[in-house]
C-alpha cells in the first residue's frame, strides 16, 4: 500500500517554506511519522539517484521524488503482486512528490519510469530503471 502525499510548488506552505528559506525543514513538517524513514530521490536524464535502494519490512517509508528535469516528466513505477507492491507515480518536471508506503515481504524487486515519446524509445528502454531490496 501506498499514499500520495504530493507537494507541488504551487502549495501555500511549499511556497511559504520556499520563501523563507526553510525548505531544508521540509522533510520533518511533512514526515508521515516519527518513525518513517525518509528516502529522497531524484528523476531525471533518464535515470534515477540512487538507483539502489534497501528498506526494512513493516517499517514506514516516505519516497520524496524530486524531478530536475524542468519540462521532461518521468514517473516511479513499482509493481509486484507477490510482494504487495503496486506504485504508479507520476512527476511532473520541476516538481517534488512525496509518497508512503510500508514495505511488508522481503524480497528484490525492480522499479522504472513508463514514460516514452511517441514512436521513441521509453524512458525505461534508456535505463531509467533501479532497484528495491527489502529485508526482513
Amino acid at each position: 500500500m501506498y499514499r500520495d502525499t504530493t507537494r507541488r510548488a504551487s502549495d501555500p506552505m511549499l511556497a511559504l517554506l520556499l520563501g523563507c528559506g526553510l525548505i531544508g525543514w521540509l522533510p520533518f513538517a511533512m514526515a508521515a511519522g516519527d518513525d518513517a524513514q525518509v528516502v529522497h530521490m531524484t528523476l531525471g536524464d533518464y535515470q534515477f539517484k540512487p538507483n539502489e535502494i534497501t528498506l526494512k519490512a513493516g517499517q514506514p517509508v516516505v519516497l520524496e521524488l524530486q524531478n530536475v528535469d524542468r519540462i521532461t516528466p518521468h514517473n516511479l513505477t513499482l509493481k509486484d503482486e507477490k510482494g504487495g507492491l503496486d506504485i504508479d507515480v507520476d512527476v511532473s518536471g520541476g516538481d517534488t512528490v512525496r509518497v508512503e508506503l510500508t514495505p511488508e515481504v522481503p524480497g528484490n524487486y525492480t522499479f522504472y519510469c513508463n514514460k516514452k515519446l511517441l514512436f521513441m524509445k521509453s524512458h525505461r528502454d534508456h535505463g531509467m530503471e533501479g532497484h528495491l531490496t527489502v529485508t526482513p
